[in-house]
């Protein structure tokens, strides 16, 4: 390969390192010779001494740890530039450093245009015959870097075996000769740099990067989720600096070498450089190329959290995402994340182009972890927020919830507002200690227990019924304004008896009042759910679900696509979309602030819940 990166300190220093200093580069005279140069006068110490002459010293720049141009000063910086100006020291002579790029660097040296070069060079038999190498300084193996979700590679036969697979590295390195011993040049794609390799790799345009070891956990970098190194070494190589050939700064740069090597000031770069607290990655150097976003090519990625059927939400978000497009221009992608974790990850890794209709308790945790900013509420059934409710057999002898103490309580799982974190803050407050805790895995299977008797009680999602005439039993200004009595919670008793499914099983009916909690979800297998399971209390009012955008979105596309969803909940397409019972069931949106979910957060604190549960 042709250099090597900063994390694997330990593989790092197997041989010497050496480092040329010679006089500044000339155009030699075709038809003379150069004379022999004179040997160094040997300083006291037994090291030569150069006289303070000029070094010419090629580098690259593009290549970590050894050098590259530092992002906060603009200047040259690395191990090689480290190193080459204590050799120097030593040698006394005077670094100077000149930008080349790797295609054609060993032939620039060959020619005598520098004096040496220095960018993780490796030594082998054929480069032998046209330049003088140091003694190796590091031995590295050559594997390969793929993206984190590929799962077709495991090896570099398996793209041998593939020919739709297609492998990149970087032109004029030995990376490049290993892979023609493997495959045919058609399906190697050369790169000038290794970063350009990396971006196509991430960009989906090819599927492998064969690198050193170490450069490859260079990439990571920031990329760590994005990346990994697959497979067994194809090659171990060693590498060296490189001068003309018959230099007369091989024996003094190699002595000095072997001082550092000595006197610990080797053993001190490699640790500042090689080892984990070296934080500059290639992102640093080479920033990917901002394009704008909510174009084609940057599309604003839509999360939903995954609740419902993926189908549905895929389908009914594309309404929402050609709606949103077309009332501002912009483009819009629908993503369903694989988990509540994974839909927050992705907005705090996407900062600027992300936005998501979370959970209360996902926006709590979101909004805490990297700075997620709520924008709307949902409205289900004419309110802001919902309830928890507690459940029990009806004829059981449970009254209130001090009745509880000892209880067998049944609940979804520990993620659930209202099935879990609320009722055991509730619980806590009111001294009542249940007894076993079953999860049962979700609101239907919570019902479904204690409607077997499985369990004393349940915690599961409370909505507020409708009346015959299709309006709710009470609303949110009548909750506000205290006026709600406990019985207004549940369906009238003397309609209990004749509660059933109605003729297309999509309702819960009792003479004509709608039951909407989560026991109307197992209406088609528990037909009888009502008259055998009641409410015993709600919790107070919990903040809906929300539709929050990334930290770092653009405050001006915010407020087009806000305006564009507030318009279009007005319109027949919401129904077909995130308002469809469904989906997610929102009539409609309200405005939210941050500090309505303040509640929540203290119940996130109160139980300890933390994202990877």
């Amino acid at each position: 390969m042709k250099k090597v990166s900063y994390l694997l300190f330990a593989m790092l220093v197997i041989g010497a390192m050496v480092l040329a200093a010679c006089s500044p580069a000339a155009t030699p005279e075709p038809a003379q010779e150069e004379p022999e140069p004179a040997a160094p006068a040997v300083e006291e110490g037994g090291l030569p001494d150069l006289g303070g002459r000029e070094v010419n010293i090629a580098m690259e720049n593009a290549y970590l740890p050894f050098n590259y141009i530092d992002p906060e000063t603009g200047e040259g910086a690395g191990w090689d530039y480290e190193v080459w100006d204590e050799i120097c020291s030593l040698l006394n002579c005077t670094p100077v450093y000149t930008e080349a790029a790797w295609e054609g660097m060993i032939q620039a040296v060959a020619d005598g245009q520098f004096d040496a070069a220095a960018d993780g060079i490796t030594i082998t038999p054929d480069r032998a015959e046209i330049v003088d190498f140091s003694i190796g300084y590091v031995a590295i193996e050559q594997r390969l870097l793929v993206r984190a979700d590929e799962d077709r590679i495991t090896g570099i036969q398996d793209i041998v075996d593939n020919a739709d697979l297609k492998l990149g590295t970087q032109t004029g390195t030995t990376n490049y000769e290993t892979a023609l011993t493997y495959l045919p040049a058609d399906r190697i794609e050369a790169f000038e740099q290794f970063p350009f390799a990396v971006q196509a790799l991430l960009a989906g345009d090819i599927d492998a990067v064969i690198m050193d070891e170490t450069a490859g956990q260079g990439y990571l970098g920031e990329n760590a989720e994005s990346l990994k190194l697959v497979g067994e070494s194809m090659s171990s190589d060693q590498l060296g600096f490189i001068y003309p050939l018959g230099s007369d700064l091989v024996e003094p740069v190699d002595a000095a070498l072997e001082e550092l090597m000595k006197n610990g000031f080797l053993e001190e770069v490699n640790a500042k450089y090689f080892g984990a607290d070296f934080d500059v990655t290639y992102d640093d150097l080479f920033p990917p190329e901002e394009t704008e976003i909510g174009t084609e090519e940057h599309p604003i990625k839509v999360l939903f959290v995954p609740s419902v059927d993926a189908n549905i939400i895929v389908s009914g978000g594309q309404v929402m995402a050609d709606a949103l497009a077309e009332a501002t221009g912009l483009s819009f992608e629908v993503t369903v994340p694989t988990s509540y974790a994974a839909t927050i990850e992705e907005m705090c890794a996407s900062p600027t182009d992300t936005m998501a209709f979370i959970p209360g308790l996902g926006y709590a945790i979101a909004s805490q972890l990297c700075g997620v900013d709520v924008a709307f509420k949902a409205i289900r059934y004419g309110y802001p927020v919902y309830w928890a409710e507690y459940i029990v057999a009806r004829d059981s002898e449970f009254q209130t919830l001090a009745d509880l103490e000892g209880a067998t309580w049944g609940y979804g799982d520990q993620g659930s507002t209202s099935g879990y974190m609320v009722p055991t803050v509730e619980l806590a407050a009111a001294g009542v200690t249940p007894g076993e805790q079953v999860q049962t895995g979700g609101h239907n299977q919570t019902v479904t227990a204690v409607y077997n008797g499985e369990v004393d009680f349940g915690t599961v999602f409370y909505s507020v019924p409708l009346t015959p005439e299709g309006g709710p039993v009470f609303s949110w200004a009548d909750y506000q304004a205290g006026t709600v009595t406990d019985d207004m919670y549940e369906i009238p008793a003397d309609a209990i008896p004749n509660c059933a499914p109605d003729a297309e099983g999509k309702k819960l009916l009792c003479d004509g009042w709608r039951v909407l909690d989560a026991r109307a979800n197992i209406r088609t297998e528990a037909p009888d759910v009502m008259q055998k399971v009641r409410i015993l209390a709600v919790s107070a009012s919990i903040p809906n679900d929300t539709l929050a955008f990334g930290p770092e979105f653009p405050a001006d596309v915010r407020t087009q696509i806000s305006d564009a969803l507030v318009a279009f909940a007005q319109t027949d397409a919401w129904s077909e979309s995130i308002g469809s019972n469904d989906f997610y069931g929102w009539s409609g949106i309200e405005v939210a602030t941050d500090a309505e979910y303040d509640m929540v957060r203290a119940m996130v604190e109160a139980t300890g819940y933390k994202i990877e549960e």
